[in-house]
């Protein structure tokens, strides 16, 4: 038996029951998070993929300051579980789940399920955004290349057969 105050006798240890509802409370607060993020995402996909780069600047800074509030989320998440006498990550919440009276474990499972798919869906779709960012950064880089008359990195042949060099290349637009 633990003492909450001198006076008043508790079950569970001091920190017990508020650290079990945080960490329910903290489960729901990253879902809204991180579809928060998958929106920002596939904002930042439509403009990529229509070209329109006057929003992406916004849309980074949305996403830094969501990615900043998942991590705070689940650093506060760990703690929590730390705090009921569980392991923090993975292991700390099902150690949770599983601690959980039976009429509420299927609901925590369910939400740590949407958590697991919602944060691998994220990844996955920053980095194919990262991938297309890549592609376009390419070519403005060849474009911007062509125009400066820089050597494409497979070089280019002259009339006689032989590889030009940049010293014979002029950039466009030049005289």
């Amino acid at each position: 038996m633990a003492y909450r105050n001198s006076w008043q006798k508790t079950d569970q240890p001091r920190d017990r029951p508020d650290s079990l509802a945080a960490i329910a409370n903290l489960l729901d607060q990253t879902i809204g998070a991180l579809k928060e993020f998958l929106a920002a995402v596939t904002d930042e996909r439509h403009c990529l993929v229509k070209g329109d780069t006057s929003q992406l600047p916004a849309i980074a800074e949305k996403k830094s300051a969501l990615a900043i509030r998942l991590s705070d989320l689940d650093t506060r998440r760990d703690a929590a579980l730390g705090a009921a006498g569980l392991g923090g990550g993975r292991a700390g919440v099902e150690a949770w789940i599983a601690g959980r009276p039976a009429g509420l474990r299927p609901t925590a499972q369910k939400s740590w399920q949407i958590y697991m798919d919602l944060a691998i869906k994220a990844r996955d779709e920053n980095e194919l955004n990262g991938k297309l960012i890549a592609a376009h950064l390419q070519q403005n880089q060849q474009a911007l290349n062509a125009l400066l008359g820089n050597p494409a990195e497979g070089g280019t042949y002259g009339a006689d057969g032989q590889r030009s060099t940049s010293a014979s290349r002029r950039p466009l637009g030049s005289a």
